[in-house]
């Protein structure tokens, strides 16, 4: 098993934590992605909305996180890696947290498009960073561990679900 991770070892620590950090970034965004679809028969009742309305809070989060991706790819170039990904989170986080205060469909929404902005933003840029620091002959090893944390987020979601409902 610990051949398998050797490679972790060849890189600095800077490109350790820019992967461990893009990685919580991406397990996170797979925990509420997932999540929302999740407890959403529970959501439509406690907030009143119907399925479509419903679909279309998720269709715009996505939408919103395809925006969030182009403008902190721009913002990365301009500022940094490090720094569009500190504030990609720090979006994400203040977005993901208003949500839980939402009382109508529409306050729900405008907090899913900050939430997905911050999120795109997360991918782009934590994608970046990790691509630039890690070793070539190590750089997909390290994008395939970053992207995998995506499946433990989902697996995070379904505990959590299944744990509160």
């Amino acid at each position: 098993m610990t051949k398998w991770f050797s490679w972790y070892r060849d890189a600095d620590s800077t490109a350790r934590r820019a992967l461990i950090a893009a990685s919580f970034g991406w397990m996170l965004d797979s925990f509420d992605v997932n999540l929302y679809a999740l407890v959403l028969p529970k959501l439509m009742v406690g907030l009143g909305i119907d399925r479509t309305t419903a679909g279309t809070l998720q269709s715009v989060t996505l939408l919103a996180a395809a925006a969030g991706g182009l403008t902190f790819g721009v913002l990365a170039d301009r500022w940094g890696r490090a720094r569009a990904l500190m504030a990609s989170v720090l979006i994400y986080s203040v977005f993901t947290a208003a949500c839980g205060f939402a009382n109508s469909a529409l306050e729900l929404a405008i907090f899913r498009i900050g939430l997905g902005i911050g999120m795109g933003g997360e991918w782009a840029s934590g994608a970046a960073l990790v691509s630039e620091t890690w070793p070539d002959r190590h750089r997909g090893k390290a994008l395939a561990f970053m992207q995998s944390s995506w499946a433990i987020g989902f697996a995070l979601a379904a505990l959590v679900s299944y744990l509160v409902q």
